[in-house]
């Protein structure tokens, strides 16, 4: 029988980044006991950030960074953030994902991670093809292959893969992100991942009970 997690997120998504932690550790936990896919959403395209809505992130952000302990940057913080030109766009960051992966199977969590860390740490524009190229390199990818990936990743597929995304989250009855989701045989169960931020450990028993528990 076919079993999965599926890891359904956005690279510009504040909880996701709050998720860290419990993403390595469906890493961690999966061997043998299912295989991990991750999937993403184009929550941002191309667009600018109205004011009561940056505040908004910005409060969220203190939350996740309180509940977890991830870090945001000052470069991100009054940089990215506070800056009202600044350009908030899914599909770039996501595009890179899916080139990493193509190019290394598996690699497409550490791509997201050094994303992630580059946008809420480091204030990097991640919607910039030479700054994504930057990260790929970081991560041990070549350079000339990783923008050749990317490019031909962003003419097309990617917008097909956030297609493929939301049909999942529409019949696992996910509607945010992120969302984790089981799979069984044909049987989707989103998990309730919410009460273990900066819980890893639980989370890790939590999957580790529900994957090893037969199904009804």
């Amino acid at each position: 029988m076919q079993t999965k997690l599926h890891y359904i997120y956005d690279p510009l998504c504040g909880w996701c980044y709050a998720a860290e932690s419990l993403l390595e550790t469906a890493i961690a936990s999966g061997s043998g006991l299912y295989e991990l896919e991750l999937h993403a959403g184009g929550l941002f395209q191309r667009m600018h950030i109205p004011a009561g809505k940056r505040d908004m992130i910005r409060q969220s952000d203190a939350r996740i960074s309180q509940m977890t302990g991830q870090i945001f940057g000052d470069a991100y913080l009054k940089g990215l953030l506070d800056n009202p030109q600044t350009i908030f766009d899914s599909l770039p960051p996501i595009a890179a994902i899916l080139a990493a992966e193509k190019l290394q199977k598996n690699h497409a969590p550490f791509m997201l991670k050094a994303i992630q860390h580059a946008h809420y740490r480091d204030g990097k524009h991640i919607v910039q093809a030479d700054v994504l190229a930057d990260i790929a390199e970081a991560i041990g990818l070549d350079r000339h292959e990783f923008a050749m990936s990317y490019e031909e990743v962003l003419s097309g597929p990617v917008q097909s893969h956030i297609d493929d995304t939301l049909r999942l989250m529409h019949h696992a009855g996910a509607n945010g992100f992120p969302a984790f989701v089981l799979q069984k045989g044909d049987k989707l169960e989103k998990l309730d991942h919410t009460r273990y931020y900066g819980q890893p450990e639980m989370f890790r028993e939590l999957i580790q009970n529900k994957f090893e528990t037969p199904p009804a």
